[in-house]
């Protein structure tokens, strides 16, 4: 199976509403990806097969000099 294949056919699921993400090419893991129902930024932990794995990103807080 060629590299390009599995890009096409690699998908996940937003863990915040279930939406169906279909990532752009080349795209790796730790990378960003903005949910496309929710907006909600996703961060690509990893692959399970042709499943992407997603989490939700943190939340980048101030530390406020601390």
């Amino acid at each position: 199976m060629s590299l390009e294949r599995t890009e096409m056919t690699w998908r996940g699921q937003c863990p915040v509403c279930a939406a169906l993400i279909v990532p752009p090419p080349g795209v790796e893991e730790t990378e960003l990806l903005p949910c496309p129902e929710c907006q909600t930024m996703l961060v690509v932990d990893g692959r399970q097969g042709n499943r992407m794995v997603l989490s939700e990103a943190p939340q980048i807080e101030e530390d406020w000099g601390e």
